[in-house]
């Protein structure tokens, strides 16, 4: 009788789409640890001690190459890339800041520098928020189903952080991580973390130049008095015209159609009025399915933030087109659920 040989074969599986991919570590946030340590504390070039590299100093690194950059509507309008910004800077005869350099330089990713800024300003300025009046009669008036558009980047962009901050880990995780940590906490995404292949995606690279810019009083001609009633007066007005063609101009088809084709006639003139009020109706509900805010629409309708984000021709289409969403927006979760005990 032959000897059967027991013969090992080992087989190599992808875990990427297997249940334990979905396993998610406890990595350090700021609801678990006042400190952000984790995200300042980065490794010499030189191998040495780590190097302190916190709000402070971006914005300290930021006054040596501002002159330079272009105003904040124009660096999302291009999306400038980390390697021009980084050329730009190097032809000066500037020090590269480290969100741009090389990780043999002893770089920070730009994410990681950006969630380094934006928590900082999220723990100095959490108990001084107010909501605004306006926004709370916008909520009033709509439920608590709508608040006033955010307009600014700089604002857009703190907005959008502020509601993921506690899920943000304080150490350094890379941009997959830092997505999916986000998620599990059922929060949205902020456009700047997206992925690189997203449509509604901006680099965060340029998200913390306009923070930086505006921490600089740059992006003033953004909040100017001039450019908010033109834009606003020419919203108003886009949306006064969508009503009178989609709601209005609906039930007047409805009543010239029928005097045109012979059916209405001075017997039956009252039933064709509740007719074309009846169609009217039905055409201003659509109106409202079309129109209302949804919270999908963030960072999409107007911009991956906000109309300024925009060329002016693309910009006044894009509010042409949907003049409500440039006064209010949805109502976005305020925060992540908290966990049953």
């Amino acid at each position: 009788m032959e000897q059967l040989k027991k013969k090992t074969v080992y087989i190599t599986i992808n875990d990427d789409d297997s249940v334990d991919s979905n396993y998610d570590p406890e990595i350090p946030t700021l609801a678990t640890s006042k400190s952000v340590d984790g995200l300042t504390d980065i490794p010499s070039p030189s191998g040495g001690e780590t190097i302190k590299y916190d709000a402070a100093m971006i914005r300290a690194e930021f006054k040596a190459y501002q002159s330079i950059l272009p105003h904040p509507d124009k660096l999302l309008q291009e999306q400038h890339s980390f390697t021009f910004l980084r050329n730009k800077i190097e032809e000066c005869g500037i020090e590269v800041p480290r969100f741009l350099r090389y990780n043999f330089e002893g770089g920070i990713k730009p994410h990681q520098a950006l969630c380094c800024l934006l928590l900082s300003e999220y723990n100095a300025q959490k108990k001084q928020r107010k909501q605004s009046a306006m926004g709370g009669i916008v909520r009033l008036l709509s439920f608590g189903l709508w608040t006033v558009q955010l307009n600014n980047p700089a604002e857009f962009i703190r907005a959008q952080f502020d509601r993921i901050a506690t899920a943000v880990p304080i150490e350094s995780v890379k941009p997959d991580v830092l997505r999916k940590k986000i998620k599990n906490r059922g929060l949205p995404v902020p456009n700047y973390f997206l992925d690189p292949e997203d449509d509604k995606q901006f680099p965060p690279h340029i998200a913390l130049l306009v923070i930086l810019q505006d921490g600089e009083k740059e992006s003033q001609k953004l909040n100017s008095v001039l450019h908010r009633l033109a834009f606003s007066l020419f919203a108003f007005v886009a949306l006064l015209l969508r009503i009178v063609l989609e709601v209005i101009g609906g039930a007047g088809a409805i009543w010239g159609g029928a005097e045109v084709f012979g059916l209405r006639n001075a017997s039956n003139a009252e039933l064709w009025r509740w007719i074309s009020v009846a169609i009217g109706v039905l055409c201003f509900l659509r109106f409202i399915t079309l129109n209302a805010p949804q919270r999908e629409d963030e960072g999409d309708i107007l911009g991956p933030a906000g109309p300024w984000s925009l060329r002016l021709p693309v910009r006044l289409r894009a509010v042409c087109e949907h003049p409500f969403h440039y006064f209010v927006r949805a109502m976005p979760p305020s925060s992540a659920p908290q966990k049953r005990e």
